[in-house]
């Protein structure tokens, strides 16, 4: 039952990842920690966001893979917001380790909830023309990126989220790209941010290779091909229909899930 739990998680956040960038963590995380006993006890939550983490990897890379080829990723504005989000995963890896894990699998739970709200009341980012010419940064691209790197960086070490919808937000609203650009250019940052995340999770749990190796192995596979399908599905087809698409995947994951984490979490309470 975990085994099929654990495809399915992977399935959803293959294609979360592949059709706007979401991070495999906010349809992974929900659904382990809910479904899996395995993912139930103690550092139960920092596993599973460790396993989404490293699914991330090559389903965010093969994505990039996908609209580079499709010449939709750009860090001539964005290198700066790069640079911060890489540098701060470690910290945010290591706090999660100290952070009470119903804070971490809730805020899981709300995060898949509210992206799926978000993709259905607006399903597409409007397209903005992306910034070319100088490859100077402005004052205010610099203080956003700043921000926003410093900020999304740690939430991507503690959460485990990847900051996909983030990088989304800031691309399209602050720096000026064009949708599939921004999901093109935040996943191939959240290729490096789930690789160093992902590898002081591990470090910092070594149990999460010897008890989970097998349930790691199938997440990683199952979320790469699925990451690669959508991808190329998210560069042939109108981007509303990937936007109400997503949306509905996660609305409807985190209706599902949040009653079924409120009896979990009601049933430990009476054994206690």
């Amino acid at each position: 039952m975990e085994y099929f739990v654990v495809f399915a998680a992977s399935m959803l956040a293959g294609i979360g990842t592949g059709l706007v960038g979401l991070s495999a963590a906010t349809a992974m995380v929900p659904l382990l920690i809910v479904l899996c006993p395995t993912f139930q006890g103690e550092h139960g939550a920092f596993m599973a966001t460790a396993i989404a983490l490293a699914s991330d990897i090559l389903g965010s890379a093969v994505t990039a893979g996908v609209y580079a080829r499709n010449k939709k990723i750009d860090l001539k504005h964005g290198w700066l917001l790069f640079v911060c989000i890489v540098t701060m995963c470690t910290a945010g890896s290591i706090a999660a380790y100290f952070t009470h894990q119903q804070v971490l699998g809730g805020f899981s739970l709300f995060l898949c909830v509210a992206i799926g709200i978000r993709f259905l009341v607006k399903p597409d980012s409007k397209d903005k023309p992306t910034n070319e010419g100088t490859h100077k940064l402005s004052a205010k691209e610099i203080a956003v990126s700043l921000f926003f790197g410093l900020t999304i960086g740690f939430g991507t070490g503690f959460f485990g989220s990847g900051g996909g919808m983030m990088m989304l937000i800031v691309f399209t609203a602050m720096l000026g790209y064009d949708r599939k650009t921004a999901v093109g250019t935040s996943t191939f940052i959240m290729t490096f941010t789930a690789l160093i995340a992902s590898v002081s999770h591990i470090l910092i749990e070594p149990t999460i290779l010897l008890e989970c190796w097998d349930y790691l192995l199938l997440a990683i596979v199952t979320a790469t091909v699925f990451s690669l399908v959508s991808a190329q599905f998210a560069n042939k087809v109108n981007a509303k229909v990937v936007g109400y698409v997503t949306g509905g995947v996660l609305f409807t994951l985190g209706i599902v899930t949040v009653p079924l984490a409120a009896s979990v979490i009601l049933s430990l309470t009476m054994l206690l």
